[in-house]
């Protein structure tokens, strides 16, 4: 139900915006949850503030920032497990991932270095892997890990130098007896009229057919070069075999120094969340939420997704200030903006328990063992279930698996079925999950003859202003219509005047274009029956 609750707040989009640079960021990021602990929600944030502070150093700082996040995002993947094959690719890995974390870390200040913890490298390991003629970056198995190898590397390119030296001068001696250059080419494509009696080259040159008329030739290598290839593929395989001893020593060592590396990989992987939630912070106009016991209060609380609508279509946008007790039912027409304030709380508590900043002036929160939303909307279908039947089982579900210290958003709840039972069934409802310890619960509804019970706080939309109805101005068209009707409506989130409370949506329907004689119609229709009840 926490997905749905998170699909409601439309948070994924945001989500995906926090980007961190390193592969170990990502990686966090996709594995983290729900974070249901206070403690390290508090962490979290301070970690945030303090790579706040990275951000917004000041000119002089910048070039030092660019510079950080370059040796983040040249941070590779390292091996993870001591059981791992560690060959050549691995081994540069980790010399690269050992470079860039050591700059990394040189250009932290002391403050954001000491508030991470960012553990020095295992220098000793990045000396190893880096003798010889090594870049940085770059890794091989260099003559310098072992006097064997570099015997007989040497060995290897004396026997290549005595094989070029026969190379050549075999070309010469074709070229001098038979007047074919082949330069650096391997072969030759002739016409068989230049070797008049192929039988008497064979000496010089290996010749077989290509196509009619021509054939592909190629230098016969002299008879002392045939001992001297054997010999290569003797010391080539002696070779290896060396490689193979430095390599199971270097991989010896790298599993040797596990254990830091690892350390380090989670060190540089919280840095770079707390930076990529910074930027966050920092491009939204986030601030930290608090975490109090007691009422949620909001001040100046955004929707993200719905400012980012209103600002599209040039409309205002209203933000939301208000507090949340334990229970509270919202009333108000279609259009009023009800629904805006569950998503807007919603929004609020999934980046808190995200470890996220938040869009408002202010948050305090607590903590909620579980998110959940029930209503319009819910993704999802059971078969033989109506929408009705869905909410119900939904309902059972969140009862069963236990209401306290549990953050519940219902939004038009029963709204398929007959008013009154509706009424009823959420009354009982609300009265149950008002008596649950710790949890919050908000309601949107229609229903305005729900029966008032304590410990449940009732508030209403604000609604359209006055002389709404007269405030279309000649609009005809239907998204004319409903942008007018958006300024016209006061988002505002007030006291309810009580269970007499008007709707406006009758005055709605009418500033949608509904004619007037069914508007007038239905007014007297509804004061008959509120006379009646």
């Amino acid at each position: 139900m926490t997905l749905d609750f998170l699909a409601f707040a439309e948070f994924a989009a945001f989500w995906e915006r926090l980007q961190p640079l390193s592969p170990f960021g990502r990686d966090a990021k996709a594995r983290q949850g729900l974070l249901v602990d206070a403690l390290l929600l508090e962490r979290l944030w301070d970690l945030t503030e303090a790579a706040g502070e990275l951000l917004s150093g000041g000119e002089g700082a910048s070039l030092e920032l660019s510079r950080i996040r370059h040796h983040l995002q040249r941070l590779p993947r390292i091996p993870e497990d001591a059981q791992a094959v560690l060959g050549e690719v691995e081994l540069f890995e980790v010399k690269k991932f050992l470079h860039n974390y050591t700059r990394l870390r040189e250009l932290l200040p002391p403050g954001p270095l000491a508030c991470f913890a960012l553990p020095e490298a295992p220098g000793a390991l990045f000396a190893l892997l880096d003798r010889g003629r090594q870049g940085a970056e770059s890794f091989f198995l260099s003559d310098a890990y072992s006097a064997d190898l570099a015997a007989i590397r040497q060995e290897i390119r004396a026997t290549d130098a005595r094989l070029e030296s026969l190379r050549v001068c075999r070309l010469e001696e074709i070229a001098e007896r038979l007047g074919v250059a082949f330069g650096d080419r391997p072969f030759l494509v002739l016409e068989g009229r230049r070797l008049a009696d192929p039988e008497a080259v064979r000496e010089l040159l290996e010749v077989e057919p290509f196509d009619a008329g021509r054939l592909r030739v190629c230098p016969r290598p002299p008879a002392e070069a045939w001992p001297l290839r054997e010999a290569r593929e003797t010391l080539q395989v002696r070779e290896r075999l060396a490689e193979e001893g430095v390599m199971a020593e270097l991989a010896a060592s790298v599993r040797e120094a596990l254990p830091d590396l690892l350390a380090c990989r989670d060190a540089v992987a919280a840095f770079d969340l707390a930076l990529a939630r910074a930027r966050l912070a920092q491009d939204w106009a986030l601030v930290r939420p608090r975490l109090e016991p007691g009422a949620l209060r909001v001040q100046g609380g955004r929707f993200l997704p719905c400012e980012a609508l209103c600002q599209r279509l040039g409309l205002p946008y209203t933000p939301l200030d208000a507090d949340f007790p334990g229970a509270m039912v919202i009333f108000g027409a279609n259009m009023g903006g009800k629904t805006v304030v569950l998503k807007t709380l919603a929004f609020l508590q999934a980046c808190v328990q995200h470890g996220l900043f938040v869009p408002a002036r202010a948050f305090v929160t607590r903590v909620f063992r579980c998110l959940r939303f029930i209503g319009e909307g819910e993704p999802g279908a059971t078969q033989g279930l109506s929408g009705f039947g869905r909410e119900i089982r939904r309902v059972v579900e969140h009862l069963d698996e236990g209401a306290a210290n549990t953050l519940l958003l219902l939004d038009e709840f029963a709204r398929t079925t007959s008013s009154r039972e509706a009424e009823a069934l959420l009354g009982a409802l609300l009265e149950r999950l008002a008596r649950e310890p710790g949890a919050c619960t908000l309601c949107s509804t229609h229903l305005r003859g729900l029966v008032r019970s304590p410990g449940i706080d009732y508030r209403c939309m604000a609604g359209l202003k006055a002389g709404a109805a007269e405030g279309l101005g000649g609009a005809t068209g239907l998204e004319e219509r409903i942008r007018q009707i958006d300024r016209l409506m006061d988002y505002r989130l007030v006291e309810d005047g009580g269970p007499g409370g008007v709707s406006d949506a009758l005055t709605i329907a009418s500033l949608l274009g509904l004619p007037g004689a069914l508007v007038t119609r239905a007014t007297v229709l509804m004061d008959a029956y509120h006379e009646e009840g």
